[in-house]
């Protein structure tokens, strides 16, 4: 079957918001580190939430989120993403 994209879009997107709440102190505290979350679908399979940050260069931080259900998707996960200027706006 495949992953269900709209199930790890909604987990994806969910983490981002969560996200939102913090200001760029945070979000630089995440450089170089991950958080990695095993949740359940609507559809009762395991899916892998992976959210790390990058520097994105002029001191941009960049937050992505790659969800996978570890079958084939652990290969190529659907990855969502955020980019927080240095004055706390997001790039849009």
């Amino acid at each position: 079957m495949g992953l269900d994209k709209e199930i790890a879009a909604g987990f994806a997107d969910a983490r981002l918001v969560e996200w939102q709440r913090f200001g760029y102190g945070e979000w630089r505290a995440m450089l170089d580190d991950k958080d990695v979350r095993q949740v359940v679908g609507e559809d009762g399979k395991r899916y892998s939430v992976v959210s790390y940050a990058l520097d994105d260069g002029d001191g941009r931080i960049r937050m992505s989120v790659a969800v996978d259900d570890g079958t084939w998707s652990a290969l190529v996960p659907l990855v969502r993403d955020q980019i927080m200027n240095p004055d706390g706006t997001f790039v849009e």
